[in-house]
Order: structure tokens, then C-alpha cells, then sequence
């Protein structure tokens, strides 16, 4: 029957919010949706991946036809007639593999943008559970402090029933409503920290500031993990967004020194000249007026190499320094998960001793207010022994809604 009465007050305390100003139940997976579709940051990423994808066909061009013309101020002579036109044309070619290095330099920059993407994605993931786990708690903390507000009703009836009878003081009684009084102003405050939740979860998944999430997910009593350290680390190193970033970051460095080889080796270019002769008058030579044409072939040749030497040698050093980064940075999500473990394992065994010490209290609350109710007596414990309850039972809920951010915590790092 407790059982019974405490699932309906927890659907009254449901309902009270789901009929507040522009309240909306949701499950996370389709909060985290919403975030995925609607994000601001993600389009934003999204878009400036599609016009860095846009660079590899202008990279991957050969250079500009080159076109002449000219006309003579001072006609030459042929045998057949003088040159009044002049014209040119010109195309260069740069040396094999140039323009798929420049091609693949651009792909790989494109990817760490891809990669930004997911990454952000992660971390945008991780706030949301964050907030909603936290809006799941505060829903639980209402649900308590209500629950809490009746039992002290009780003991208010009681305690009136004693100053009747003069077994007691009217100061028990006001000292129960003092009580009273702080309970509502814990609700207001609760209610103002929902909503504080509920605005960083509509910035995220772009939904209307005036909406209040109410978690619709029925969360177990503290969260479960899957933990390998091992694994992790493994994971992390082959494809964790940001790892991924910085190996596409060498990679557009490898291709950037190809590129650079193959700029400092010589360029071919094919050509035409054509002339436009005007035939001769005072004779007629055979071919007389006949234009000239002209094919050529161009080469360019790199003399100074300086330039492609300290190319060559900045893009190393920077290879290198993604090498230091990316071991930094998976040293750093190794930590991150291990102390989230532990902020996880402590979590647990705040829980576990929690629910003892609230399973003796009650047993001593029911001893102190049997008494209490028999000879009006105890009635300092009494209090004193109900608000430890309550201490107990909130700590209880903050043990669950740790062992849920640090499990979220840890999947912003290897959930990907």
C-alpha cells in the first residue's frame, strides 16, 4: 500500500510540472535528435565542411589558357609578304601528381572539419544528458520534499492533539510550521533551478526558451557502466573524433610536402604562334601571303630552392608536433575516464551506505514517534531524527545523479 501511495504522488508531482507554462515530456534519444537536426553549431560546422569540400575542384585546375595578341607598329618583312596579326596561345602543364597532391592536401583538411563535427556533436551530447539527468533528479528532490511535507503534517496534527490534551507546547507546533515554511521555499527554488536546466536544453537542441523539459525515461537507481581502460584507450587511439582530427592534420601535411616536391620540379607547357601575312604586290613568289604557324613547347625551371627547403622542413616540424598532441591528448581522455570512474565508484558506495543509514533512521523515527504520540515526549529527537531523514533521503537522489553525469562523462570520451 506505501508502494502504491508513492507512485501516485509521484504522478501528481508529474502532472503539477507537465501542466506548468509550456511544459514538454520527452525521452532523451529524442532530445539528443533534436540536438543532432537543430543544433545551431552543428549546421554551422556542417556548412563550412560543404565550402571546404568546394576547394578541392578550384585546386584541382590546371592553370589559366594564356591567349596573346599583337599587332606590328613596324610591319616585319617575309619573302612572302609582311605580318600585320599576330597571335598566341599557351597552356602550362605542372609536373606529374602536382594537382592530385594539391587535390588530396584540400580532402584532408575537409576531414578534420568533418571530424570538428563529430566531435562537437559529442560534447553537445554530453551537456544534454548532463541537464537532463540533473531535470530527472530535481523532479526526484520535488517528489521528496512533498513527501516530506505531508509527513510533517502529520506530525503537526500530532503535536496539536498534545497541546490540546497539555502534553505539549505550542511552540512544537510552530517549530513544525517553521519546517512547513522551508519546504515551499525549497520547492520555488527547485523550480527555479528546472528551469535554468530546461533553457541550457532548448539553446542545444534550438526549441523555444519557454519550454520546461520533463524527463519522460524511468532511470534505474544508480547507472551501470561498462568499464575496460584498456579498451578505451585503444578505441580512443584508432578513432576518437579529435585523435581523427589530428591525423588528418598530418596527413594534409604529407600532402603538402608532395605538393611542395612537385612545385619545385620543372613545368611543361604546349603552345601555338600564328601570324596573319599580308600577300606581296610588287611580286608573287610561290605561297605568296601565307600565314605562319608556329608550335612550341615551354619549360619552367625552379632555380632557387630556399623557399622548398624551409617547407619542407616547417611541415616536419609540425608532424611532429601532432605526434605530441595527439599522446597528450589521449593521456588526457585516459585521465578523464579514470576519475570519472572513480567519481562513478564513489557514487555507488554513497548510495549503498546511504540506503542503510536512512533504513536504521526510519526504524528509530517510528520508535521516537510512538513514543512521542503516547506521552508527548521526544519531541526534539523526534524533529531532529526526521530532518536527518530527509537529509539522508536527498543525499540518496544526489548519489543516483552522480553515478548518471559521470557515466555521461565518460561516453563523451568513448561513446562515439
Amino acid at each position: 500500500m506505501k508502494n502504491i501511495h508513492k507512485h501516485i504522488k509521484k504522478a501528481f508531482v508529474l502532472l503539477g510540472l507537465l501542466l506548468s507554462h509550456h511544459s514538454i515530456s520527452q525521452p532523451l534519444d529524442s532530445l539528443l535528435q533534436l540536438v543532432t537536426e537543430n543544433n545551431p553549431t552543428l549546421k554551422a560546422l556542417q556548412l563550412e565542411f560543404e565550402a571546404e569540400e568546394l576547394n578541392i575542384d578550384q585546386v584541382s585546375q590546371l592553370p589559366n589558357l594564356e591567349f596573346g595578341a599583337g599587332i606590328p607598329v613596324l610591319r616585319p618583312e617575309t619573302r612572302l609578304g609582311s605580318q600585320v596579326v599576330l597571335l598566341s596561345a599557351t597552356q602550362m602543364f605542372p609536373w606529374f601528381g602536382t594537382l592530385k597532391s594539391k587535390k588530396n592536401v584540400v580532402l584532408s583538411i575537409s576531414k578534420v572539419k568533418y571530424e570538428m563535427i563529430a566531435s562537437t556533436k559529442l560534447e553537445l551530447f554530453s551537456r544534454v544528458k548532463v541537464s537532463y539527468y540533473q531535470l530527472y533528479f530535481l523532479k526526484e528532490k520535488k517528489y521528496i520534499i512533498l513527501n516530506y511535507i505531508e509527513i510533517y503534517k502529520t506530525i503537526e496534527s500530532v503535536a496539536l492533539a498534545k497541546v490540546e490534551s497539555g502534553q505539549s507546547t505550542t511552540a512544537d507546533v510552530l517549530r513544525i510550521q517553521l519546517k512547513l515554511q522551508e519546504f515551499y521555499q525549497e520547492l520555488k527554488m527547485v523550480d527555479n533551478e528546472v528551469l535554468v536546466r530546461s533553457a541550457e536544453i532548448n539553446e542545444l537542441a534550438h526549441l523555444s526558451m519557454r519550454n520546461t523539459v520533463i524527463p519522460s525515461d524511468e532511470l534505474n537507481k544508480v547507472a551501470s557502466i561498462e568499464y575496460n581502460l584498456e579498451e578505451f584507450k585503444l578505441k580512443i587511439e584508432a578513432s576518437h573524433p579529435l585523435i581523427n582530427q589530428l591525423n588528418n592534420k598530418v596527413e594534409a601535411s604529407k600532402q603538402r610536402q608532395i605538393s611542395n616536391t612537385n612545385i619545385n620540379r620543372p613545368s611543361f607547357g604546349l603552345g601555338v604562334d600564328y601570324s596573319f601575312v599580308q600577300p606581296r604586290t610588287d611580286a608573287n613568289p610561290s605561297g605568296n601571303g601565307r600565314d605562319i604557324f608556329i608550335p612550341k613547347i615551354k619549360m619552367s625551371i625552379p632555380l632557387y630552392r630556399k623557399s622548398y627547403k624551409a617547407v619542407n622542413t616547417q611541415e616536419e616540424l609540425l608532424q611532429n608536433a601532432y605526434a605530441f598532441k595527439k599522446e597528450g591528448l589521449t593521456l588526457k581522455m585516459v585521465r578523464m575516464i579514470q576519475e570519472e570512474k572513480m567519481n562513478y565508484d564513489n557514487a555507488i558506495l554513497e548510495h549503498e551506505l546511504i540506503e542503510q543509514q536512512i533504513e536504521t533512521t526510519q526504524m528509530v523515527y517510528e520508535i521516537l514517534l510512538t513514543e512521542y504520540s503516547s506521552t508527548g515526549k521526544g519531541f526534539d529527537e523526534l524533529l531532529q531524527i526526521q530532518n536527518q531523514l530527509l537529509t539522508y533521503e536527498l543525499l540518496l537522489s544526489k548519489a543516483q545523479a552522480k553515478s548518471y553525469i559521470a557515466k555521461s562523462n565518460i561516453e563523451k570520451v568513448t561513446n562515439f
